[in-house]
Parts: structure tokens; C-alpha cells; sequence
């Protein structure tokens, strides 16, 4: 395959993973998918109800969500990681 270019970022293997929405692009397939060489992708959707026990409103839960995916992903990875946000 040939390699992928966006602007000054140059992608070994040209592939985007798609944000596939509620505990389904979290920090394991995100960072397998950029362990490989890819973008990989984390859907915040649904982080209020998937952390709800972590805080006491739905946006603070959300928040804390994605601040522990991305550690999560960041532990896994070094390569490229972005975030969904519908």
C-alpha cells in the first residue's frame, strides 16, 4: 500500500478508523488500529454513560470519559490517536 500524506503527517499504512460511536472506538481498538500504522479513533459518544459512577453529571462523566481513554491509548501506543466528538 502506499503511504498517506495529510498535511506534514505521513501515514505508513492509509487507513482511517471510523468513530463507530457508544464503547465501540475506545482506547483498545484506537490504539491497536495506530499501533499498525493508522489513525486510530476515539468516539466520545456515550462517555457520560459508559464512566456515569466516575462523577455526578452526565458533562463531568463525559469529560472524565475521555480523559481516560486517551491515557488508556497513550499507554498502548505512540502512534496517532484522535478524538470523535459528534
Amino acid at each position: 500500500m502506499k503511504t498517506l500524506k495529510i498535511g506534514n503527517l505521513t501515514l505508513r499504512v492509509p487507513i482511517i478508523q471510523g468513530g463507530l460511536g457508544v464503547g465501540v472506538s475506545l482506547s483498545g481498538l484506537a490504539s491497536a488500529v495506530a499501533t499498525d500504522g493508522g489513525i486510530g479513533v476515539i468516539s466520545c459518544a456515550g462517555f457520560g454513560l459508559l464512566y456515569r459512577d466516575s462523577s455526578r453529571s452526565f458533562q463531568e462523566s463525559g469529560v472524565f470519559g475521555l480523559n481516560e481513554e486517551l491515557r488508556k491509548a497513550r499507554e498502548k501506543t505512540s502512534g496517532k490517536i484522535v478524538v470523535h466528538i459528534m
